[in-house]
């Protein structure tokens, strides 16, 4: 062992080879690059870490990011001032417009269209509510038709991490699919939020529109290691997008 990783372990982290070993990071810009990504639709975009992360990995295309909660919004919003090819939207998507009640928690990053479930409740103290907030929804078909015109040219990355509304966000994309040649879905193992699908029907879903696994990336485990969520990426294989 070289004197780097010595370092790295005497506080807790390990250096590894991101060529060798995939990363969540270098994977997904790896996705992107074989894509051709040219547009990302950063869905459930909270304070902006995912946009600021594509940035550091050297994506340097556009960025719509959306994030619905007020407070959450302010902070997205001054993040990406100085990015003139990120545009921040005060804006929820999922499977039709309208206005629609969410639910704040004790931690930005868990507010959630649906309730906290039992046993989102036992695994997290984030989840406990801190009140409601009425919001704007739209759905991916209508906002790419409002605001970019013409998607037919576009590859399209669709990152979604909206707290078990997933499903919902891609139902809103029927229209889209097509020129939507890779994405990224959070799935839960365990069901965090009430109602919300389990993640053998996300990913059959998503595998029905023509979407195949390139990875899959835990996000949280119980304590028995476990698996509560992962990231999950996928890449569209029907004909036309690649």
């Amino acid at each position: 062992m070289n004197v780097s990783n010595r370092i790295a372990r005497l506080f807790g982290y390990e250096l590894i080879n991101r060529k060798r070993q995939v990363t969540p990071d270098s994977h997904i810009i790896q996705l992107i690059s074989l894509c051709r990504v040219d547009l990302v639709l950063d869905v459930g975009a909270n304070t902006g870490a995912f946009a600021k992360k594509l940035r550091q990995e050297g994506y340097r295309s556009e960025i719509h990011s959306f994030e619905p909660v007020h407070q959450t919004f302010e902070i997205l919003r001054k993040e990406s001032r100085n990015d003139d090819l990120w545009h921040v939207y005060k804006l929820a998507l999922g499977n039709s417009p309208g206005r629609q009640s969410i639910n704040i928690t004790a931690s930005s990053d868990f507010a959630s269209f649906l309730d906290p479930g039992s046993l989102g409740k036992e695994l997290y103290k984030e989840v406990d509510l801190s009140g409601k907030e009425t919001v704007d929804v739209s759905t991916v078909d209508d906002f790419l038709a409002a605001h970019i015109g013409d998607v037919s040219k576009k590859r399209i990355f669709l990152k979604m991490d909206t707290q078990g509304y997933d499903l919902k966000v891609f139902d809103g994309a029927r229209r889209s699919v097509p020129h939507i040649v890779c994405m990224m879905s959070e799935l839960s193992m365990i069901p965090i939020y009430a109602g919300m699908p389990h993640y053998h029907q996300a990913l059959r879903h998503y595998e029905d529109h023509g979407f195949a696994i390139t990875g899959l990336f835990p996000v949280s485990r119980k304590e028995d290691m476990s698996l509560i969520e992962v990231d999950c990426t996928l890449i569209n294989t029907s004909e036309g997008t690649q």
